[in-house]
């Protein structure tokens, strides 16, 4: 699961989400002039300070929610933004946060219930 992937280039899959600011936006739409002094984080930036898998990522281990892994990056980061907003989000708040990034591989469920046990431990 590593580093920012180029999906669609149109801001349909999801695959490039970085946060800029605390937010989820698609690098693929961001001017890299935007982004100057700005914070941003990708999802190496979710690892903890030692550098083992931070909490979303130890869940999506654990549930085994990355099939191929393309589209993992890109929601793990839609998914963080969410946890920092919300940090108790329901199941409906997490499939409606995560509305907007694509996994071909079908593993919609096990992301959701990664993101549930993340919100668990946070």
């Amino acid at each position: 699961m590593a580093g920012v992937k180029y999906g669609c280039g149109r801001s349909q899959c999801g695959a490039c989400t970085v946060m800029i600011d605390g937010e989820a936006a698609r690098a693929c739409q961001v001017p890299a002039s935007a982004a100057a002094g700005r914070s941003v984080t990708t999802v190496e930036g979710l690892r903890e300070a030692d550098g083992t898998p931070g909490r979303l990522q130890r869940a999506f281990i654990a549930e085994q929610a990355a099939q191929c892994g393309y589209c993992a990056p890109g929601i793990l980061m839609q998914a963080q933004a969410l946890l920092e907003r919300n940090p108790d989000p329901s199941d409906a708040e997490i499939r409606a946060a995560l509305n907007g990034n694509l996994c071909r591989c079908g593993s919609h469920n096990r992301i959701v219930r990664a993101v549930l046990r993340a919100a668990k431990e946070g």
